[in-house]
């Protein structure tokens, strides 16, 4: 993913030119439609996901890897799933978010150890059209992200408690984390989706922009669902770099997207796509684990992790950090 920061000079003109070029383009999209995306309302693609596990040091005992697997949902659809290893593997699903995963042991490991798969991947533009379960875990607080405090404090002060419609509290969730935070991978601490520093020192990435606006809409009340995958340029094939995350409210029938930290690269040059990603997202992406504080099948030795996307690791029980080259993410569009 490409990374942007705000302009320094004159953020409160440009905050307060912005939030009127929003207001101006939702007010327009309420006679004419949301505007368009650029991508394909649909999109099929195979997609690989592919990770190389070094050597251990002497002695070690046990090599045990874990790597999420899709599913087929409300927005997407699996098929041609083909899990491959060098070493013999097992596909499992963890019980509490239902979440799957490929999972590799070896005992005495003495050689490189490689684990992928492959499938065909056809992503629907998402437009609030998900009706999957309303999970307990999406009305309860995460190890970084506490719904007393900092996030029941604003949720007061943003007045979304109560009054007006779901959407229209969420809408304020939504526009307050837009325009309070920017997108940033210097500052220190940044990745790991803590509310109290999102709302402390506002600078982030996708993590961190939507462990913000979880924080406040559960705290408010609004069941709020984290979705971590990959996301995908618009060419026909190539290799993605790394991952991305978004999140869903629902609204009492529907789950309906929220991508706030996409809109903050875009609001000072595109104030109206800005506002389109609250409920909409575009097809270029692959989504692969739902929910923080995941633990996995067969259970780690380690804490729950904050959330699964990378390979995990450990051997002897200790978690090994695989280097950035150790795994691949590769896709090719498939029919036209």
């Amino acid at each position: 993913m490409a990374f942007y920061s705000r302009r320094s000079m004159c953020i409160g003109c440009v905050a307060i030119a912005a939030a009127a070029l929003v207001m101006a383009a939702r007010a327009a999209s309420s006679d004419e439609g949301p505007a368009a995306p650029a991508a394909p309302s649909k999109r099929t693609f195979k997609f690989t996901y592919s990770v190389k596990i070094p050597v251990p040091a002497d002695g070690s005992k046990l090599l045990e890897a874990w790597i999420p697997v899709p599913q087929t949902d409300d927005l997407q659809t699996v098929s041609e799933l083909k899990v491959e290893a060098s070493v013999p593997h097992t596909v499992e699903t963890e019980p509490e978010y239902g979440n799957k995963m490929a999972h590799v042991r070896i005992e005495n490991p003495k050689a490189e150890v490689s684990l992928s798969w492959s499938a065909v991947i056809e992503r629907a533009a998402d437009v609030g059209q998900g009706q999957g379960p309303l999970h307990p875990r999406f009305t309860q607080p995460d190890t970084l992200v506490p719904l007393d405090g900092k996030a029941t404090a604003l949720a007061t002060e943003l007045g979304v408690k109560q009054g007006g419609t779901v959407r229209e509290r969420a809408q304020k969730i939504y526009d307050n984390v837009l325009h309070t935070m920017s997108y940033d991978k210097v500052a220190e601490g940044w990745g790991k989706g803590d509310f109290d520093r999102a709302c402390t020192v506002g600078k982030g990435n996708c993590t961190d922009f939507h462990a913000k606006f979880i924080g406040v809409g559960r705290a408010a009340g609004i069941p709020v669902r984290f979705t971590m995958g990959v996301p995908l340029s618009g060419d026909p094939k190539g290799l993605a770099g790394g991952y991305h995350c978004w999140a869903h409210f629902y609204d009492g029938a529907h789950w309906i997207p929220v991508d706030v930290s996409e809109a903050q690269k875009l609001l000072e040059k595109d104030p109206a796509k800005a506002a389109w990603f609250f409920g909409n997202l575009d097809p270029d992406r692959v989504s692969l684990s739902v929910g923080r504080d995941v633990t996995l099948a067969p259970k780690q030795q380690g804490p729950a992790l904050l959330f699964f996307i990378y390979p995990y690791v450990e051997v002897d029980g200790k978690k090994v950090d695989l280097p950035k080259e150790a795994r691949t993410f590769a896709f090719e569009n498939v029919g036209s």
